[in-house]
């Protein structure tokens, strides 16, 4: 069983008084984040966490769905220890999910399910036909044991560059059927933008 954890330990100071997090598409009633949790539950990851870093009260706030909760008290650390705070403990395979992650169809999480099943893949990610994107990721339980045991302190301690070191066998990247990755969900302005092509997926 692979499990997901939705990384929301930002200040998400640019999304203005409202939180990433409890944004709403026109003509749902979901939270954003009881929108994600509801997916990945829908697409037989479990459990699904929620770790938190600065503001968790407001992502307590507007998240309505039981999920695993865990808080990571040093986030002025940096994502990647956050990062680290969410893989602590694994067992098997997680599929990470950023807050401003447009999450793709079931068909596509069944996909990066499925690749996990090679022993010899180390982490797997959606792309476009461009081969550009990476959200949301799942990491095999060893690798993300490795990635647990680097210092935050370190000039690579950053997912991408970690993820760039992998040869190419042990980390996959799959064309999504449609890019469905969202750049910039940070302003105001770029939420309303991609609340209206968000209103297409299912």
């Amino acid at each position: 069983m692979a499990a997901a954890v939705i990384l929301a330990g930002g200040l998400s100071r640019r999304s203005g008084p409202l939180h990433k997090a409890c944004r709403k598409i026109p003509g749902d009633a979901r939270s954003w984040v009881d929108r994600q949790v509801d997916r990945l539950r829908d697409a037989g990851f479990a459990p699904v966490m929620v770790v938190t870093g600065y503001r968790p009260r407001r992502v307590h706030h507007c998240l309505h769905r039981r999920v695993s909760y865990r808080h990571h008290f040093n986030a002025s650390c940096g994502p990647f220890s956050t990062l680290q705070r969410a893989l602590q403990g694994l067992r098997g395979p997680l599929l990470l999910v950023q807050t401003d992650t447009v999450l793709p169809s079931l068909f596509d999480l069944h996909r990066l399910r499925r690749v996990m099943q090679n022993k010899l893949v180390a982490a797997a990610s959606l792309v476009n036909i461009h081969g550009r994107g990476g959200h949301p990721l799942i990491l095999s339980a060893s690798w993300a044991r490795q990635l647990s045991g680097l210092s935050w302190r370190s000039t690579d301690a950053r997912l991408d560059e970690q993820l760039s070191f992998l040869p190419s066998g042990r980390y996959i990247r799959l064309k999504g059927r449609k890019h469905y990755s969202f750049s910039g969900l940070n302003t105001q302005r770029e939420w309303h933008s991609a609340h209206i092509r968000a209103r297409r997926l299912p």
